[in-house]
């Protein structure tokens, strides 16, 4: 009977501390954002390049470059940078890049 009363306190602590992760998580979504920006790279090296680079930029937390549709998708915290700065980043390296709204940038 113990280790059943045990068991069960148990699985309560470890409910009531993934719920608080998850809570967490769910709290930290509000300060990210995403952005498509179609772009002038044009070979596997530029791919390259801006997947070296692109994660370096304050904020970055994920990206995709996708050479067919020249697309870098870039997921950002809204609090460290902006799509302009991370446009800002991309010309530095040498390309130009334009935001473009989720309806007209291809999918992912």
């Amino acid at each position: 009977m113990k280790k059943i009363i045990t068991f069960t306190i148990l699985a309560l602590i470890a409910g009531l501390f993934s719920t608080g992760l998850y809570a967490a998580d769910k709290k930290k979504d509000k300060n990210t954002a995403e952005v498509t920006y179609v772009t002038t790279i044009d070979c596997k090296n530029c791919v390259k390049k801006v997947e070296a680079q692109l994660p370096f930029v304050a904020g970055v937390k994920d990206m995709k470059v996708t050479l067919e549709d020249r697309t870098v998708w870039v997921k950002y915290d809204t609090r460290k940078t902006d799509p302009e700065k991370i446009a800002k980043a991309i010309n530095k390296m040498g390309y130009e890049a334009e935001a473009v709204t989720p309806e007209a940038a291809p999918a992912k």
